[in-house]
């Protein structure tokens, strides 16, 4: 990706925060106003510079803080600060993640039931932090900002079907009966804890080892939630198109290994996972509005899910 002046200026905060210019830059692929550089210092040592304007990395270092407390591999932030010149005008530095990204190491990889059942374990550790309030977090990420779960869940679901009514990409009974289900699921939802989430998990963003399959590093904590721990596991390798494989691939035994370590009502789980993906169908199907297929087969399959759970 080309460096723009905004990535030319994070590698200048990189070397003034070390104290040392870095030996090679690469920007890397970001969606919306975000920046994110990484900067190889020596052979020992590569840290990764972000600065983002729809979202506060000051409270995504905090979040970081606190899920290492926990047990949670993150990885080690360096350093924040203040910059106008950077989307946000904030920015963080961070220690370069050990090993390779799940997504490069393969899904069929031998090593994958541990990488699974070490990311149960992980979500395990994550979901016993409970925090008061729902959705996204205060600046501070002591708590999130809203007061129940099905707000946050409504006002999401709510935003997307207005997206997809201008697009014309929804018929209006579509709309109605979503909007009718999230009212439905409304005291369901607010029955659940509220604990964090990572709230965005993909195989990209979980680093292990690629001879043992050991967890490293969970990192992009970007969107992090206060919420209903059911909503991660769902939310797991969850954002991709409507044909997208890896689901069926993963959810099964990192969904059994997750309740192996955390006892629930089976049939609870099924109807509030089964709602969660409908959930998550509508806020993809408006997000990838440019992409050939992806809107449409995320209302089909929201529509089917709409069908079973009686929307």
């Amino acid at each position: 990706m080309e460096m723009t002046p905004e990535h030319h200026r994070a590698v200048e905060v990189v070397t003034e925060f070390l104290g040392t210019k870095p030996t090679s830059t690469r920007a890397l692929l970001t969606f919306g106003p975000t920046v994110v550089v990484e900067a190889r210092v020596d052979d020992g040592l590569t840290v990764f510079v972000k600065a983002g304007a729809n979202q506060n990395v000051h409270t995504e270092a905090a979040v970081m803080e606190r899920v290492r407390a926990a047990g949670v591999p993150a990885v080690d932030v360096w350093g924040v600060g203040n910059d106008d010149l950077l989307p946000g005008g904030r920015w963080m530095i961070t220690r370069a993640a050990a090993g390779r990204t799940l997504q490069d190491v393969g899904r069929t990889a031998p090593t994958i039931g541990r990488s699974l059942d070490e990311l149960a374990e992980y979500y395990t550790l994550l979901h016993q932090i409970a925090l008061p309030g729902f959705g996204a977090l205060t600046d501070d990420a002591r708590g999130g900002r809203l007061s129940s779960w099905s707000r946050w869940q409504q006002g999401t679901v709510d935003e997307a079907l207005g997206s997809l009514t201008r697009m014309e990409a929804a018929p209006p009974k579509f709309v109605s009966r979503a909007r009718e289900l999230c009212r439905a699921f409304a005291a369901e939802l607010d029955a659940a804890p509220g604990v964090l989430l990572h709230a965005d998990l993909g195989d990209g963003e979980i680093y292990v080892d690629p001879s043992t399959g050991a967890v490293t590093a969970i990192v992009d904590w970007g969107g992090a939630l206060v919420g209903d721990p059911l909503y991660d596991l769902v939310r797991f390798v969850g954002g991709g198109p409507a044909d997208d494989e890896r689901p069926a691939q993963l959810h099964p035994t990192m969904h059994a290994r997750y309740f192996a370590r955390n006892s629930y009502d089976t049939e609870h789980v099924q109807r509030m996972l089964a709602f969660y993906r409908f959930h998550i169908c509508v806020v993809e199907a408006a997000w990838g509005a440019d992409l050939a297929g992806w809107t449409a087969g995320h209302v089909a399959w929201a529509q089917h899910l709409m069908d079973e759970l009686g929307g």
